[in-house]
């Protein structure tokens, strides 16, 4: 199994990659994770080698799901992986997501790798807004992946098509 989720901000993608690998027993990995190293005393921005080796051990594994924000770098996977689910979920609904989320890494109900400040809400609203615009482009450029490609409007509908798919693959070894 080696799926690519794609999608905005609050789009659903690391709920789904999260139980994808639960249920099959495939590790995940955010590619926000890929870009930075989370360090205790903070974050580091790797540098693009350090990127691009942590990245290509990633995707030369037999089994992995990475998810993330459509990025210029990190695409190599699209190459090598089953499955790019797109996640297509509606304005309304991420902008909902991202307050309801940055209420709660705020109040401490929910953990975060960035402090959620006004000036972070800001830019999480901004990049929801930044994938629409971007969306038509994309879209443009998975066309030459064909049929990998798959488009849901919700992670329940990739949820359900993930499961028909790998039905019969239930016995992964453990992480």
């Amino acid at each position: 199994m080696k799926i690519d989720i794609i999608g905005s901000v609050a789009s659903g993608k690391t709920t789904l990659a999260r139980k994808i690998s639960q249920k099959y027993k495939v590790p995940y990995y955010e590619k926000d994770n890929v870009v930075w190293e989370r360090t205790p005393s903070g974050d580091r921005k790797r540098t693009s080698d350090e990127r691009d080796s942590f990245f290509n051990r990633i995707i030369s594994g037999d089994d992995w799901i990475v998810e993330g924000s459509p990025r210029k770098c990190l695409k190599e996977s699209f190459v090598c992986c089953d499955y790019i689910v797109v996640l297509d979920e509606k304005t309304s609904v991420r902008l909902f997501r991202v307050f309801k989320r940055w209420i709660k890494q705020r109040t401490g109900k929910e953990p975060y790798n960035t402090k959620p400040t006004l000036t972070f809400l800001k830019y999480n609203i901004k990049w929801v807004f930044e994938f629409n615009d971007m969306k038509k482009n994309l879209l443009r450029e998975l066309n030459s992946f064909g049929e990998k490609v798959k488009i849901f409007h919700n992670s329940g509908e990739a949820w359900k098509f993930i499961l028909s798919t790998y039905s019969g693959l239930s016995n992964f070894p453990k992480i």
